[in-house]
C-alpha cells in the first residue's frame, strides 16, 4: 500500500529532477514506508493496523516520508558533508564531514522528530507494567 507516489515528490521539489530520477525515488519511497513500518513493529504495533483506525496517522506518515525523500534527493552525494572547500591554483580539494541526521549514504532516515510525529516513542522510556514496590517490613507493622 503506497502512501505516497513519485508524482507527490517530484512536485513538490524545485528544481523539479529529471525522469532518470523517477526510479530512485520509487525505490527511496519503498524504503521510506518499511522504516515506518519496522519503527512501529519494534514497538509491538502495526502501522497498516493503525492507520485504518487512527485518522491522523496516514496525513502525518505522507508528510514524513515526502520529508525523508526529498531529504534524501535534495541532499544526494553530499550527504554528511558539512563543508567543501577547492582551489583552482595548485589544485586543492576539501570536504568536512560531519554526522548529519537527516539522511545516509545509502538514502533515507527516520529522524527522532519524525518518529515523534508518527506517534512513537524517542528516547528511553519504561516498556512494562510493573507492580507497585512493596514496602520495608517494619513499615507495614506500624
Amino acid at each position: 500500500m503506497a502512501l505516497v507516489g513519485v508524482t507527490d515528490i517530484v512536485a513538490r521539489l524545485d528544481p523539479q529532477p529529471g525522469p532518470e530520477t523517477y526510479d530512485r525515488i520509487g525505490i527511496l519511497i519503498d524504503d521510506a514506508e518499511e522504516k515506518i513500518r519496522r519503527a512501529f513493529l519494534k514497538e509491538g504495533r502495526f502501522f497498516d493496523s493503525e492507520v485504518l483506525v487512527t485518522p491522523w496517522l496516514d496525513g502525518e506518515a505522507k508528510d514524513v516520508i515526502r520529508e525523508m525523500v526529498s531529504a534524501a534527493i535534495i541532499i544526494g552525494p553530499n550527504a554528511g558533508v558539512r563543508s567543501a572547500s577547492s582551489t583552482t591554483g595548485p589544485q586543492s580539494d576539501s570536504v568536512t564531514y560531519a554526522d548529519v541526521g537527516a539522511v545516509t549514504f545509502s538514502g533515507v532516515r527516520l529522524a527522532d522528530a519524525q518518529k515523534e510525529a508518527l506517534g512513537l516513542f524517542v528516547g528511553a522510556y519504561p516498556r512494562g507494567d510493573f507492580p507497585a514496590v512493596k514496602p520495608w517490613p517494619e513499615w507495614e507493622s506500624r
